[in-house]
């Protein structure tokens, strides 16, 4: 259910922002809310479609990520060095199971 409900906010979202493009309205919050649309839309269609991987990711990401995306919007400079580090993780993690 979780992700039906996450495609119809992003369906809204997305639809309000075409809305906004067609017709822009004059205040300045407004202006601001078709960013927010813009951005946020695709994020959850990202999300809608990542929806039943989530259940496999380890638990100590739930926590990187946040802090991660904390980090990188407070110094976007180091940017440069969370790419390899994020590649580094994702390629040297530990794989159980069976031994060759």
């Amino acid at each position: 259910m979780r992700r039906h409900i996450i495609g119809i906010i992003a369906l809204l979202l997305l639809s309000g922002a075409c809305v906004y493009w067609i017709m822009p309205p004059q205040s300045e919050w407004s202006h601001q809310l078709e960013a927010a649309c813009w951005r946020v839309g695709p994020l959850l269609v990202m999300l809608w479609i990542a929806y039943p991987q989530l259940h496999y990711m380890p638990g100590w990401l739930w926590a990187a990520v946040p802090v991660l995306v904390i980090v990188l919007a407070r110094w976007p400079r180091w940017f440069l060095l969370a790419i390899p580090i994020v590649i580094a993780l994702a390629v040297l993690q530990p794989r159980f199971g069976r031994r060759k």
